[in-house]
This record gives structure tokens, C-alpha cells and sequence, in this order.
């Protein structure tokens, strides 16, 4: 966020105050950094005229230098209880809600900022500086409202671009939250500083998430151990099983500041190789509706309808819940090789037929980048425990080795990859429970 220069204020109004009060030696000492002199001096100053809003002023600078925001905030606002000139005004203000925030009052900080929007003479909707304030006392929406001046636009630094697109990333403001990022990129040519590559791919990532409003993944598979890890969570056999399908998903309200609500539809056709499946060769379809309640954590909620598409396809109502997580799942920006590590955990309960499947895998192992930036060879090793409740042994435990290569693509200067070719072959063997667990598993996955 742009900071307030603290004593610019000063500058300009000490002077005449020191001539009127004969007694420059407070602010002397405050430009020469003696604060401690400087507030001594100040209250010194109001114990004879306690309304003047210069001491006042001069008082919560000095205890802002030293640390004591609490008292500085109290400071600044009897320098705008006693200063007439609203502009004056206005930055002692400002200055008492980042004294307050500075010392982990927001409610309080957030009082002043929406007093002040509700003062007319102070123009806070034609304030940047107070649109700042308003996200440093976590108070978006004060912000946002604000904000809804374009002509304020044209004063975005860098850093108060990507402030102002994070609070509107807050408030759900996706396309909003989109337009400041990419003005903050490309402000980021005028500092003298610039982004690193790290920030810089962390932005266009929040692009990514905030422009996705629907999604799209199919897969192909082949499984001698049990059935695939992807979108259908079905159950297979300990059968050689080829498995074909899709989703299509679309969000409803946009990302939501990470807690997204969607509707999709899947299909998924199974073929059984042997005479040990659950079902026979079945086309399966879902229609449902997914929900991420929890904005750092990609946990996922499903309820669906199964609808059978032929005569093994099951009707059926599912529920499902499903978590994943890891480091190095994506390019890593300006390495060549990198640890990954990724974990995945499935749980879905059909209502009508009271069978639980589940599913957990980890997996770790180490990436290395193939070309420039986008083809990615991963070796790793595996432990899974699959789940499944219709069967006379429920449980199966395995652990082996397995490798991917995966192609992303679709990208632009401000959004990274949004899509992705994956080819996986993994090898397991049982360690526990059912037969299931030992295999091979190669899957063909494209998503974007």
C-alpha cells in the first residue's frame, strides 16, 4: 500500500506555528530525529494552548517515530477534532486509522474510515490515499466503494494497484480484482525495483483462478489394480479395466475469493476384462453440484445424481468429498528440477446402495523441466489405500513407483497455464489387505 509521509503535513504548517508560538526548538528537535525531545516539547506546547492542532500534530508524529501508535492515534485525532482546513483534516485522520491499524485495532480503524466516507467535506471518494487506508483497516468494501472512481485509476502506483486488486479479489470482485492486477504488472516496468519472477507468477496464477468460470478434463485409463484416480470415483475390480470419460464443469458467482460453486456433468464408460467385476461394462453418467468451502484448502464437497446410461450404469445419489494438496505441482519459475510432493484423499457414499468408496494416495518424488517451461517429467513414489465398503475385504494397501509427464499449456503475459496434458504410469504392490492393491495404472489425462 502507498504510505503517508509522515511529516510532509508538518513542513508545511510547523513553521508558521513555531513563528506564532515563538518556540521552534519541538520541532527542530523533531527534525533532527530527537522525538523524544520533540513530544516533551509538544505537550509543553498544549499545556498553554490545548486546541492547536499543530501541536497536536507535532505530539502524534513524534510517538508515531517512536512506536507508541496507540497514543499517536489519540494524537492525530485531536489534530483533526481542532484543525478547520478539511484537507488538513483529512490526513490526520487517515493517519489515526493507520496508527490504530499499526497497533491491531481494525475495528477502531474501520470506525474512522467509514465516518469518514459518511462526511461529505472529506471527498474520501476521490481518495486513493483513503481506498489505501480502508484495505490497510481490512475493510473492503469501504474500499471498493471508493474505487468505483476510475478517475483514480490513473494515480495507481504498482503496489496500490495490486492492494486494490487483492481487496477486490476479497469483496468477489473477480473481472475488477483482474483489470488491477494486470494494470499493477504493467506498472511494474516504472519502479526501480521490479517484481520478482516469483511475484510475478503468484499474480498471474490469482488470473488464472479469478478468469476460470468453467472447466474441462478428460481422461482415458487402463487399471489392473483397482480403479483410477479422476473425476468418476467408480468402483472397479481387481480386473484388467479400461475406463473412458469427461466432466464439464461451470462456476456459479465466479471464485468467490477461493470458496467456488459449481454445477457439472461426467460420463464415464468402463469396460471389464474379466468375470471379477462389481458391475459389468457400464456407462455411467453424474449431473451434481461441487462446492470449495474453504479458501486455502482445496477441499471440494459433491452431491450428484448417478444416472445409469445403459443397463449396468447404476441411479443412484452420491455424496463425495475430496482433498488435495502439494509443493512443486507446477513449473517452478527459474529452476530446472524440483521436489514434489502431492496428496490426494477420496471419500463418496451412495445413498441408495449404502457402499462407501475411498480413496488416499501420497506421493513423492522429484520434477525436472523437460524444455523452457511447460513440459515437466516427474518420477515418484507411491503408497495408496483404497476403500470400498461392498466388498468382503474392504481394505487394500499397496506402495510402488510411478512417473508422469505432463505438458501445460494456454498462457499469457498475465495469466499463467491454465491447461495441461498429463501421461502417468504407476506400479504397485500389495502390503495390506485385498489383491487389489498391487498393479499398474496408466492414465491419459487432458484438463483445462
Amino acid at each position: 500500500m502507498r504510505k503517508l509521509s509522515l511529516g510532509i503535513l508538518l513542513a508545511l504548517a510547523l513553521p508558521v506555528a513555531a513563528q506564532a508560538q515563538d518556540a521552534p526548538t519541538p520541532f527542530e528537535h523533531y527534525e533532527a530525529g530527537r522525538y523524544g525531545d520533540a513530544v516533551a516539547g509538544a505537550e509543553a506546547g498544549l499545556a498553554s494552548d490545548p486546541q492547536n492542532p499543530v501541536w497536536w500534530a507535532l505530539l502524534a508524529e513524534a510517538q508515531a517515530r517512536l512506536g507508541e501508535n496507540l497514543e499517536a492515534a489519540e494524537a492525530f485525532g485531536s489534530a483533526a477534532r481542532f484543525e478547520a482546513n478539511t484537507a488538513r483534516r483529512s490526513y490526520f485522520l487517515r493517519a489515526q486509522a493507520l496508527q490504530l491499524v499499526y497497533a491491531g485495532r481494525h475495528d477502531e480503524a474501520r470506525a474512522i474510515v467509514r465516518a469518514a466516507m459518511d462526511d461529505p467535506s472529506l471527498e474520501t471518494r476521490n481518495s486513493l490515499d483513503w481506498a489505501m487506508v480502508a484495505i490497510s483497516a481490512r475493510d473492503d468494501r469501504s474500499a471498493q466503494e471508493i474505487l468505483d472512481n476510475e478517475a483514480l485509476y490513473s494515480e495507481f502506483t504498482r503496489q496500490t494497484a495490486l492492494d486494490a486488486g487483492y481487496s477486490a479479489k476479497r469483496r468477489g470482485m473477480d473481472k475488477r480484482a483482474v483489470d488491477f492486477f494486470e494494470r499493477g504488472l504493467a506498472l511494474d516496468a516504472e519502479e526501480e525495483t521490479p517484481l520478482g519472477p516469483l511475484q510475478r507468477q503468484g499474480i498471474r496464477r490469482e488470473n488464472r483462478e479469478l478468469t476460470r468460470d468453467w472447466s474441462f478434463i478428460a481422461q482415458g485409463s487402463f487399471s489392473s489394480a483397482g480403479r483410477p484416480i479422476g473425476p468418476a470415483n467408480t468402483p472397479l475390480g481387481d480386473e484388467r479395466a479400461p475406463q473412458f470419460g469427461a466432466e464439464v464443469s461451470r462456476r456459479i458467482g465466479g471464485w468467490r475469493n477461493g470458496r467456488p460453486f459449481s454445477i457439472f456433468a461426467r460420463v464415464y464408460h468402463s469396460e471389464f476384462l474379466s468375470d471379477d467385476a462389481v458391475t459389468g461394462n457400464a456407462t455411467q453418467g453424474w449431473v451434481g453440484v461441487r462446492y470449495k468451502p474453504l479458501s486455502q484448502v482445496n477441499l471440494n464437497l459433491e452431491a450428484s445424481r448417478l444416472v445409469g446410461l445403459d443397463n449396468d450404469g447404476l441411479d443412484d445419489w452420491s455424496l463425495r468429498a475430496a482433498i488435495s494438496g502439494g509443493q512443486g505441482l507446477e513449473p517452478e519459475v527459474g529452476k530446472r528440477s524440483w521436489a514434489y510432493a502431492r496428496y490426494y484423499g477420496d471419500v463418496s457414499y451412495l445413498t441408495d446402495a449404502d457402499v462407501t468408496f475411498g480413496l488416499a494416495e501420497g506421493r513423492a518424488g522429484y520434477s525436472f523441466l523437460l524444455d523452457e517451461n511447460a513440459t515437466v517429467l516427474t518420477p515418484y513414489a507411491v503408497a495408496r489405500l483404497g476403500v470400498d465398503t461392498g466388498r468382503l475385504e474392504e481394505e487394500a494397501l499397496g506402495a510402488g513407483i510411478g512417473v508422469s509427464l505432463r505438458h501445460w499449456f494456454d498462457e499469457t503475459d498475465t495469466i499463467a497455464y491454465r491447461g495441461f496434458i498429463d501421461f502417468d504410469v504407476q506400479a504397485r504392490q500389495r502390503i495390506a489387505g485385498d489383491r487389489r492393491a498391487s498393479g499398474v495404472l496408466a492414465t491419459l489425462t487432458i484438463g483445462r
